[in-house]
């Protein structure tokens, strides 16, 4: 079974970012002191209070289906 734990400041600090894994909800990383690898899940901000309008040139379709 995994461990989780809340992972040290220092740890963090000189991780190294190794790939993308699970279609980019994981990525992994590699803590070159130790050695051990982890997988760290990625979280999506969507910022809509700063989103702007594109303007469409007919390259994107006008409907989602």
């Amino acid at each position: 079974m995994n461990k989780k734990y809340h992972m040290k400041q220092e740890i963090i600090d000189r991780l190294e970012y190794v790939e993308e894994t699970y279609a980019g909800e994981i990525e992994t990383w590699r803590d070159p002191v130790t050695g051990s690898y982890y997988h760290i899940p990625i979280s999506v901000h969507r910022d809509w209070d700063n989103s702007e309008a594109v303007e469409c040139s007919g390259r994107w379709p006008t409907s989602h289906f």
